[in-house]
């Protein structure tokens, strides 16, 4: 697109040598556009680590903790190559791991993951796909990025240019052009038998760079968002390679239940290490579940996230109660009124206004916090513009610091506020919010305790 507006650059009142200068203009565009087309292939080697690394090298333990959710973690900074960058070809990257097992063989996962025109229909937001360099297991595949919302200044329409190598059991793939320019990623897949694969996605964008004015835009706005961002684009990407292979289960909640885990101690002391080796959180996307209310049952989608800190439970109860959430989010929480706490819990009202550079978007939280022990919450909606808002905070001891685990539930539902349900129009509404939510509050106060 920027290389048509240099047509238009040069209007003014000097008429005598337009006629000269349209040919020269057409001629000069028409070089660049060609030259635009006819990509070249980037020399490139990818460094990402492997998903199963942190794992003793052993699919089958990566899995064990995915089962039938997305299981997500991040590995400690490491040092990688993006050719592109060409100030600072070796980075440093916090890559972020997604995993989940799926019902399919290895051979089927390849060909669906190798088969890069098909990738429309397969992730939503994907409008068109076309191959435009390619030379042996390498392809220049450019992307067409198309997310409509009720709000025209938040439409994102963009082009997405990717070059993926297919190799043994991975596809690796260097970000060419796009609004977030400087990125790598790799997908692997490893047979588990019987007819089960482990699909992983491990990847890194430098969110400190981004093009686009959109993105631009809201990442200065909201730099909070950047939190949230690697948890929520795995998320994405892996919610659409489930549906794919999966069958959907639901499982529906009695009255004040969250979904469970059945984590072992050696396994939460194994998600206590990764997430204090990187010092990011550690999430687990559940599958659909249903929640009773007086009107029925609600589709809602849990996660549950974990993170590390250095400090004692009792040095992070203050973070459980809602009047400490506006030095967390000290410019978007404008005003909390809080009741006093008594048997029955406390009730909180929260006016928050999120600027996204391009727009503000404001609304009111009604929620209901009980606290089962001083280093335990619970919370819900009670009315407000977020009705569907369900979650529980437990700070639990572990070795010399603290094991926080957080499980939420956030809806948009049709009736929230014209700007607030602007959200729907993303594909995963239902879930991302949590993901993204969880990662950027936990991180919010690691960043506060630091």
């Amino acid at each position: 697109g920027a290389h048509n507006d240099q047509k238009y650059k040069h209007k003014d009142n000097d008429t005598d040598d337009t006629t000269m200068r349209i040919p020269i203009l057409t001629t000069l565009s028409l070089i660049l556009i060609n030259t635009n087309c006819f990509a070249q292939l980037v020399k490139w080697n990818d460094q990402i680590p492997s998903a199963v690394q942190p794992f003793q090298n052993n699919p089958q333990n990566l899995a064990a903790y995915a089962q039938d959710n997305i299981f997500i973690f991040a590995h400690p900074t490491t040092k990688t190559t993006v050719p592109t960058l060409k100030k600072n070809p070796q980075p440093n990257a916090n890559f972020t791991t997604s995993a989940i097992v799926v019902s399919a063989n290895p051979q089927d996962v390849a060909k669906t993951l190798s088969n890069f025109n098909q990738y429309v229909g397969l992730f939503p937001t994907l409008k068109s796909a076309k191959i435009i360099e390619s030379s042996g297991t390498i392809q220049q595949v450019k992307y067409k990025v198309s997310i409509p919302t009720p709000i025209p200044v938040l439409n994102f329409n963009e082009d997405v240019t990717m070059q993926h190598q297919i190799g043994q059991n991975s596809i690796s793939t260097l970000v060419i052009d796009a609004p977030i320019p400087y990125g790598v990623g790799k997908f692997e897949w490893f047979n588990l038998g019987n007819n089960k694969t482990l699909i992983t996605l491990t990847q890194w964008g430098d969110l400190n760079q981004p093009q686009g004015f959109l993105f631009k835009s809201i990442l200065n706005a909201l730099p909070e968002a950047k939190l949230g961002i690697p948890s929520g684009t795995n998320a994405f990407i892996m919610e659409s390679l489930k549906n794919r292979f999966n069958a959907k289960k639901v499982t529906a909640l009695n009255p004040g239940q969250f979904p469970t885990l059945p984590f072992s101690a050696a396994q939460l002391q194994k998600i206590s290490q990764l997430s204090q080796v990187s010092r990011q959180p550690v999430s687990i996307v559940h599958s659909q579940t249903t929640v009773p209310y007086q009107h029925g049952r609600e589709d809602m989608r849990f996660t549950t996230t974990y993170q590390y800190y250095n400090q004692i439970p009792q040095q992070l109860q203050k973070w459980t109660e809602p009047s400490a959430y506006k030095a967390l989010f000290p410019r978007q929480i404008k005003d909390i009124k809080a009741s006093t706490v008594s048997p029955q819990g406390q009730d909180a009202e929260f006016k928050v206004s999120v600027g996204l550079g391009v727009i503000s978007i404001p609304f009111n939280f009604k929620m209901h916090f009980t606290y089962p022990k001083s280093t335990e919450n619970n919370f819900s909606a009670n009315g407000g513009d977020l009705r569907y808002l369900k979650g529980m905070t437990q700070f639990n001891p572990n070795g010399n610091g603290t094991l926080l685990k957080m499980t939420t539930a956030m809806k948009v539902d049709e009736k929230a506020p014209f700007l607030l349900r602007a959200a729907r129009s993303l594909p995963y509404h239902e879930m991302l919010p949590a993901i993204g939510g969880n990662a950027v509050f936990v991180q919010k106060i690691r960043n506060s305790e630091s």
